[in-house]
């Protein structure tokens, strides 16, 4: 059985496209190897977090692996 992986992108107010996110740092990163990779219970749990009111002008996508 394959665990499929999603990881999570983000664009902060003013920018123009998204960005693949280290989740450990909170910051943007451009080398995918830097970039978080999550399962499907992980990502629940991390969107649950993500409805933070402090993050009301940031806007997230998750990509399929």
């Amino acid at each position: 059985m394959k665990l499929e992986q999603y990881r999570l992108y983000a664009k902060w107010p003013g920018q123009k496209k998204f960005s693949p996110i280290d989740y450990s740092t909170g910051k943007q990163v451009v080398n995918l190897i830097h970039a978080s990779m999550f399962t499907e219970d992980e990502r629940k749990i991390v969107e649950k977090d993500l409805a933070h009111p402090d993050n009301s002008t940031m806007l997230f996508k998750w990509q399929k692996i």
